[in-house]
């Protein structure tokens, strides 16, 4: 997910907000801030908003926002239900602050294999516990696309979003975006605006550049 913003490296309109608290794996000049605390998470943003020259926020990753904040705030409290409470509240303050932002905002998160009981399949699920996780995180984002590694052979249809290296080649696989589901990925929650992709668009490069800017043009 990280890599992905490779191509963004040197655009300083943009900030980074590391939950993960792990060096990214490229050098970037643009603005980077470690949140080890949830809290810190409302003031950065507050004051990123105050700069007209900043376009895009990156947060990396939900999950992990998340559960810095059961960790620290949850699992110390002496009135659990209430901590869960405030739990659920801090989500969906942080969700209405982004939404209600005219900024870009990119947000990765973690995924798990989960057990759908009621209709006896797998899901994959952004892993997020309390109320927020019954309804779940992506019923908050009506763009919702994957990161896959992929063997070269899989990626047989072409279009000016994918291209294979040599080093690729080699390798035999690619780490792509997939953009919308097939039937081997029918309960993974990936999806877009009608339109938004093309049919042989299912796999793009691993650049959320392509991303950002396809929505650009689909929104106008």
């Amino acid at each position: 997910k990280s890599a992905s913003l490779l191509k963004m490296k040197d655009d300083k309109s943009i900030v980074y907000l590391n939950t993960d608290l792990k060096d990214l794996p490229f050098k970037a000049s643009f603005e980077q801030l470690k949140i080890s605390d949830p809290m810190m998470i409302h003031q950065a943003i507050a004051e990123i908003e105050t700069f007209d020259e900043i376009h895009t926020v990156v947060l990396d990753t939900i999950t992990f926002l998340m559960d810095q904040y059961e960790t620290q705030y949850v699992n110390t409290a002496t009135n659990t239900m209430k901590a869960w409470g405030d739990y659920a509240q801090f989500y969906k303050k942080f969700m209405h602050t982004i939404k209600a932002s005219n900024k870009n905002y990119i947000i990765f998160a973690h995924t798990k294999d989960v057990y759908n009981e009621s209709e006896l399949v797998m899901e994959v699920k952004v892993p997020v516990k309390g109320s927020v996780g019954h309804v779940g995180v992506e019923a908050d984002f009506s763009t919702i696309i994957s990161s896959k590694k992929v063997a070269l052979t899989k990626l047989t249809e072409t279009n000016k979003l994918l291209t294979i290296t040599p080093k690729e080649e080699e390798l035999g696989f690619k780490y792509v975006f997939q953009t919308f589901i097939d039937k081997d990925s029918v309960n993974d929650k990936m999806r877009s605006a009608m339109g938004l992709w093309a049919d042989n668009e299912k796999y793009i490069d691993n650049n959320i550049n392509f991303v950002t800017k396809r929505l650009e043009e689909y929104y106008n």
